[in-house]
């Protein structure tokens, strides 16, 4: 329950209160005296003087006696309040303050989603409970109402942990242990407030007992004063006695000044807290007032949700529920609601919260559409609901990761399922269920009333569908096809049942394109085009079948309000679902490689050095082969005409064993194959000449060094002198820019040095294929 957190101060201790009964009693001590006078009125003036003085002093020492006991009463009086109802007034001011604490911290732990400030809450509880144990000795004719609010303040902050700590943990019944925080809170302010007023009371009641006394004492010590001069250090030592006990009642004022400054900045700061969360919460937060109106004090995130800054002042329903995918009834049956809440009982609330909607999606202006879930709670005074608070959520991110989880973790059920299939069963299984949905989707089409015959047939094709699907473990398939077939069933066994021509066939299509994902997922994720291949399933799969099950285990059990762990799962499944279906290059050209030593042999070389740098890429199967034709060439004709034998190379000061670098890279969309040798490189004159001889280029002709380069990719065209079983045939460069260009791909020479006058030149070959044949699997 909200209250004004300095209600509890109004009316005591105030300067139009305490401060001013002390002021009166100052200026009754400062006020002027006089003496009353008296003249001789007989002949024997010394006899009536004498016995006036005998009178006198009677008098003046019967009324000195009563004078100096009446004082010591009142000495002990304002002792009384010095030893008694300050520290009783100043302890449970200074609780009231720590409840005030102890409800902001309570506050600001469920805000915040932060367990610290219970921590904190509880140390001020206990602080307020010795205080209360410490008012049971200084206060003993009040100790019985101090054991019972020692026993509301803590079952007041048992509630509050444990309202705050469902709150945390969004577990327990809510509403009602916030019902049953909100009636101990308001009993115990009432109670404090009551307790606070009764000890009050008993001090102005002492404190006006001590007032009278010191006016009877000045009125007795002015009227005896004038009598006897002597005895007026007696009256003025009384006098002063009284004036010393004001000036601890004005020490003691001037420390309750203090205390209520302090308490002013405490709330001051309190206040600014507030105003701080506000601003800076990623959450948005209003009150709606009585008609419907947005109070001016709002978190500064609504302004980020609803994209405006015009709330204050505005109407609820204008603001959180215009453009909304609510219909006309939700949004009338919410507008009822919130009016018929505010100003009436809480329980009134309780009844009609149901109406009170919590989610939809909202249009904003600028086209884009944020769903927004939201939070109704009651602000109530004396169990009467002043305001609504609203807290709204943009839970828009949260969506659209939890849609994306789900469909991630389905490709993965599915990639699981298909695995578990030969590919040859599955393509079987394919080609099967789509000559079945043909026949079917025929039938439909040619019949226009509805035949039993016809449906029959419609009902065993797909329930032979079905039936495969089920022998293989498709589950995803079998439930589509059973709703299908079920359609089918009810033809036969209904006579009244109407045949739906469209119906059929858009229900039809939802087979077939479950059977359209599955054959995709089969052909393009795993890369199991085609009839079939020889080996195993788990050729196709980069990661192993338990990181799959992990990987599907943490989407289920992944925190749907934690949008971090959200990202950081999806991130997981999203590489796993990119590595299905992929190879290393190393292993692809891991054949190759291996063959290059034998080669090398067979030319009189020694046997060269292959790297290869993938920069975390992998490929696709898809272009498995096509690697591996590319490759078979382009190695071939590093190491027959780049790479020298180990005496040319040693002459010219190089390692007798060749280099051949191969390093992958995307670049533009493309993904790069880039190999270079540390050969003699192009003999670009040699490649000039052979091209004049075999008719490509004529004398006159004067092409680029790079345009002469490029000759090497002509069909037919070859500088070997002679035909061997590695080279001279002139159909290896001319192959490999054949087999790429069908895949989309190009191969070019570039040179790597700077000598344009040079014969022979540094090069190095760029093979270049579309980038979606590559996946960035790691560094």
């Amino acid at each position: 329950m909200k209250s004004d957190p300095g209600s509890l101060s109004q009316g005591w201790l105030t300067p139009s209160g305490f401060f001013r009964k002390l002021k009166a009693m100052n200026q009754l001590a400062a006020s002027p005296t006089e003496a009353p006078s008296s003249t001789p009125s007989d002949a024997n003036p010394m006899r009536k003087i004498i016995i006036m003085v005998g009178v006198a002093i009677v008098v003046f020492l019967a009324v000195t006696g009563y004078s100096v006991h009446k004082s010591v009463q009142s000495i002990g009086q304002l002792a009384a309040i010095k030893d008694m109802y300050y520290p009783v007034l100043q302890k449970t001011e200074a609780n009231i303050v720590r409840l005030d604490k102890m409800e902001e911290l309570f506050m600001r732990a469920v805000m915040l989603g932060d367990h610290d400030p219970l921590d904190e809450a509880q140390d001020f509880f206990g602080q307020a409970d010795k205080v209360f144990a410490e008012l049971t000795v200084i206060y003993p004719d009040h100790s019985a109402d101090v054991v019972k609010l020692r026993g509301e303040f803590k079952r007041y902050n048992d509630l509050a942990m444990k309202t705050a700590e469902a709150l945390l943990k969004h577990s327990g019944n809510i509403r009602e242990q916030t019902q049953q925080m909100n009636k101990a809170l308001a009993d115990l302010r009432l109670s404090i407030k009551q307790f606070r007023d009764a000890s009050y009371d008993n001090f102005v009641k002492t404190l006006s007992q001590s007032q009278q006394t010191v006016k009877v004492n000045l009125y007795m010590g002015i009227a005896l004063g004038m009598m006897n001069l002597c005895l007026m250090g007696v009256l003025v030592f009384f006098i002063k006695n009284n004036v010393n006990m004001m000036a601890v009642i004005a020490e003691q004022n001037a420390t309750l000044e203090k205390r209520v400054a302090e308490r002013t900045s405490q709330l001051r700061q309190k206040t600014n807290d507030i105003q701080s969360m506000l601003q800076n919460m990623p959450q948005g937060v209003l009150t709606v007032l009585p008609g419907g109106v947005i109070h001016p004090e709002y978190s500064a995130y609504m302004e980020t949700i609803f994209e405006t800054k015009d709330i204050a002042g505005k109407g609820l329903m204008d603001l959180v529920f215009s453009q909304t995918s609510l219909g006309a009834n939700d949004l009338s049956q919410v507008d009822a609601a919130a009016a018929s809440c505010i100003g009436e009982d809480v329980m009134n609330f309780e009844f009609n919260s149901h109406l009170l909607v919590t989610e939809f999606d909202k249009t904003m202006p600028n086209g884009s559409v944020k769903s927004l879930e939201l939070s109704w709670s009651p602000i109530a005074d004396n169990d009467v609901v002043e305001k609504l608070m609203l807290c709204v959520r943009d839970v828009t991110a949260f969506k659209l990761l939890a849609n994306e989880a789900g469909a991630q973790k389905r490709e993965l059920e599915i990639i699981g399922e298909i695995l578990a299939v030969s590919q040859e069963k599955f393509q079987d299984f394919v080609e099967g269920a789509y000559a079945f949905i043909k026949e079917n989707d025929e039938i439909i089409r040619k019949t226009a009333d509805k035949d039993l015959d016809a449906v029959g047939l419609l009902f065993r094709n797909m329930h032979t569908i079905k039936g495969n699907g089920r022998t293989y473990g498709l589950q995803h398939m079998i439930n589509v096809v059973h709703e299908t077939e079920q359609e089918y069933d009810d033809l036969r066994q209904d006579p009244d049942k109407v045949w739906d021509p469209t119906s059929l066939l858009a229900q039809l299509d939802q087979v077939r394109t479950l059977v359209d994902e599955y054959h995709k997922i089969n052909d393009v994720t795993l890369g199991r085009k085609g009839p079939g291949r020889r080996g195993s399933v788990e050729r196709f799969f980069m990661v192993d079948k338990e990181q799959v099950a992990r990987t599907q285990a943490l989407i289920d059990q992944v925190n749907a309000d934690d949008l971090a762990a959200m990202r950081e799962v999806l991130a997981d499944v999203g590489q796993t679902l990119r590595l299905i279906g992929t190879e290393k290059v190393e292993h692809v050209l891991a054949g190759i490689i291996e063959s290059m030593p034998s080669l090398a042999k067979e030319l009189g070389k020694e046997p060269p050095q292959i790297t290869i740098d993938t920069q975390g890429l992998v490929v696709r199967n898809h272009i498995v082969g096509l690697l591996k034709n590319v490759f078979t060439h382009v190695f071939r004709n590093s190491v027959d005409h780049g790479i020298e034998t180990a005496e040319v190379r040693q002459s010219a000061g190089k390692a007798p064993v060749g280099q051949i670098r191969l390093t992958m890279g995307l670049d533009n969309g493309r993904l790069q194959f880039k190999l270079r040798d540390d050969g003699k490189g192009l003999a670009i004159g040699r490649i000039r000449q052979k091209a004049i001889d075999s008719g490509l280029l004529t004398e006159a002709d004067a092409p680029t060094p790079e345009a002469v380069a490029q000759l090497i990719f002509a069909s037919g065209f070859s500088t070997a002198d002679k035909v061997t079983e590695v080279s001279g045939r002139g159909v290896g460069m001319d192959a490999v820019k054949g087999f790429l260009r069908n895949e989309g791909g190009d191969v070019a020479i570039a040179f790597t040095d700077g000598n344009t006058t040079s014969d022979q030149r540094s090069f190095e070959l760029v093979i270049s294929l579309p980038d979606k044949y590559a996946v960035q699997a790691g560094a």
